[in-house]
């Protein structure tokens, strides 16, 4: 055991600085990946790696792309496994305050729809790698899959329970994670907050001089949150900052 895991150490430690060498691709998820803060004998490390213990390099390849994480030929197939289970980790963990800007359509669309990556969560628990890669390829490029993997049935099946969940209605609730606010102080943003509706908490979990406050507010009402997100998510603030409001 003492082995296996001392191989697992140096593996994650040789995978991290070859993601720091790597040279730049293409990039859709713009979620940085922290690598060298993740304990390779962490419950999280040991689950991913039963899952793709027997996963072929092929698939694992593809996933890493379709999340826009750096690989090259040249990492060996633990390697670039490893990899693999840290993107997950890390991409599995919920922005402070909603997907980036320019993240991809899936990204942003898991924040809106839970139910999207739960079911996500089940085709990799039930070993379907191929078939999550496949779903997650249909809602950033429809058309592209269709024409890669429209002729086999049970990728069609795919396809139709993508669209089913994207058509679904969008989760909604009365607590909001929120970035972006000019610096007002606590009083004074609880005060902006409080002017659309009744607010039963709130707090400040970042004050930054360029990006903002960030933190999370409740409302009593869902639809006072609603209005909240209407009134202010999306908002141009200047200098590359815009006002956030992401359900939780």
């Amino acid at each position: 055991m003492m082995a296996k895991h001392t191989a697992l150490v140096a593996a994650l430690c040789a995978s991290t600085a070859c993601a720091l060498l790597a040279p730049p691709q293409r990039v859709r998820f713009m979620r940085p990946l922290k690598a060298a803060g993740l304990d390779p004998s962490s419950p999280q490390m040991q689950a991913e790696f039963e899952k793709l213990k027997d996963a072929s390099r092929g698939f694992v390849e593809k996933e890493l792309e379709l999340m826009g994480i750096p690989h090259s030929a040249d990492m060996d197939d633990m390697t670039i496994k490893l990899r693999l289970m840290e993107a997950r980790i890390v991409m599995a963990a919920p922005a402070a305050a909603g997907p980036a800007a320019n993240a991809s359509p899936y990204e942003k669309l898991v924040f809106e729809k839970p139910a999207i990556k739960a079911y996500v969560d089940r085709l990799y628990n039930k070993g379907d790698i191929n078939g999550a890669n496949i779903f997650m390829e249909y809602i950033n490029d429809p058309q592209q899959a269709q024409n890669r993997y429209g002729k086999e049935a049970d990728y069609q099946a795919v396809f139709a329970k993508a669209d089913e969940l994207m058509a679904a209605p969008a989760f909604t609730s009365a607590k909001l994670a929120y970035s972006g606010f000019p610096m007002m102080g606590e009083d004074g943003l609880r005060g902006q907050m409080e002017s659309i509706g009744a607010v039963k908490a709130f707090s400040v979990t970042e004050e930054d001089p360029v990006t903002g406050m960030t933190g999370t507010v409740e409302f009593e009402a869902e639809a006072d949150a609603k209005t909240a997100v209407e009134k202010w998510d999306g908002a141009d603030m200047g200098n590359d900052v815009m006002l956030s409001l992401k359900y939780q």
